[in-house]
């Protein structure tokens, strides 16, 4: 329970079919002010009425579709940063805390603090949205990947040979296959070490 409710967490699916829910209501919404426009004048005054009474529907349910819409969440991002004995997690989503303490949970024994050296180090991500979260001291890189490909729908990896992996899981939390991209990170010199 948070805050006298419960917390809900959707899964990707829900997401989508909520999204096209949410535009869906809102173009029928459009429709029915549209047509209750055009035919107002010629009514009658019961239909007046009706017309006048759908129109308001219509306005609430505009307004109360662009305010869930407004409120889904955008896709969240991570980025494992491989540096010989430990992986520093940056990300974009620190407002979904939850993903980081079932991490935390699992690697419960290999995770560290970051230290303000360390967290200077990272500083730099900052500028394009990512935070430093966590690091992981002596971290199995299948295990630490395939547990932010279950949570975030984009994981992003380098390792010290400055190779990228990009792994969508915006659709399936086990993508088959990653790609050499990198987020869109402006302040990133090329390598691993940033010192």
């Amino acid at each position: 329970m948070v805050a006298g409710g419960f917390m809900v967490v959707q899964t990707r699916t829900d997401v989508r079919r909520n999204r096209l829910l949410y535009i869906l209501t809102i173009i029928l919404s459009i429709a029915v002010l549209i047509t209750a426009i055009l035919q107002y004048s010629e009514s009658s005054d019961s239909m007046r009425a009706v017309f006048l009474v759908l129109s308001l529907a219509a306005l609430l349910s505009i307004v109360l579709s662009a305010f869930q819409l407004y409120g889904l969440p955008r896709r969240s991002s991570v980025i494992l940063i491989h540096k010989g004995d430990e992986m520093v997690v940056a990300t974009n989503a620190t407002h979904e805390g939850y993903k980081f303490r079932f991490i935390r949970d699992v690697l419960s024994e290999n995770m560290t603090n970051l230290s303000d050296a360390d967290r200077a180090q990272w500083k730099f991500l900052e500028d394009d949205g990512y935070f430093a979260a966590l690091c992981i001291r002596n971290p199995k890189k299948l295990l630490v990947l395939r547990l932010c490909t279950m949570a975030f729908d984009d994981v992003y990896f380098i390792d010290s040979t400055n190779r990228w992996e990009h792994h969508d899981c915006s659709s399936t939390s086990e993508p088959t296959f990653s790609t050499p991209e990198k987020p869109q990170i402006r302040s990133w010199k090329g390598t691993v070490s940033q010192s």
